[in-house]
């Protein structure tokens, strides 16, 4: 039987001017609908809500993605890449997602699922045949318009703005829980 593996994708950086650039993967499999709920729950529980990172207040960010950090259900699945001194942003995008799935990959054959927020019709086909040429087994890649992102897409975001908060050394908050989430391994900077 094939696995399917699930990919949420999102960015945080293009503003550096290629300074850093951060590409946050999360990764699902059969438990894709459980974090889904889970996602939505948090995100109302923290008065977050559907707000994407920036333009969220600082202490409902906090609260949401502290929520997520302390369930283990989280573990290893919450993957981000570095880029530094780059402006090949699609490159960065599609070499992170390569590193998400190929950092812990699943036994056997398995195929992948890859949603990309903002992702145009005419970079789909690009970024499919460069995620195939890398050997990544692909069903589909889809980009995702703001209007359809759900919890997941909305979580990808969270990492990639959070991984850029603790990068610019935003508050001290930041820093320390970015830290601890990477010795629980809930949080994994993926290499190239």
């Amino acid at each position: 039987m094939v696995k399917k593996i699930y990919c949420y994708v999102d960015e945080n950086g293009q503003d550096t001017q290629g300074r850093v650039f951060v590409v946050s993967v999360v990764i699902t499999g059969e438990n894709r609908d459980e974090l889904l709920t889970l996602c939505e729950q948090l995100e109302k529980i923290s008065g977050k809500k559907k707000d994407r990172w920036g333009s969220t207040k600082h202490g409902r960010r906090m609260r949401y993605i502290s929520h997520i950090f302390a369930d283990d259900r989280f573990e290893g699945l919450l993957r981000y890449q570095i880029f530094k001194d780059t402006k090949d942003y699609d490159s960065s995008t599609v070499t992170a997602i390569v590193s998400a799935v190929k950092w812990d990959k699943p036994i056997g054959r398995f195929t992948t699922l890859v949603y990309v927020d903002g992702l145009s019709k005419t970079k789909r086909q690009e970024y499919g045949a460069r995620l195939r040429h890398l050997g990544l087994p692909l069903r589909r890649i889809r980009g995702v318009a703001r209007d359809e992102t759900n919890a997941l897409t909305r979580l990808a975001d969270s990492i990639a703005g959070f991984v850029r908060d603790a990068i610019d050394g935003k508050s001290e908050e930041i820093r320390q829980l970015f830290k601890k989430a990477k010795q629980d391994n809930i949080l994994v900077e993926v290499p190239s």
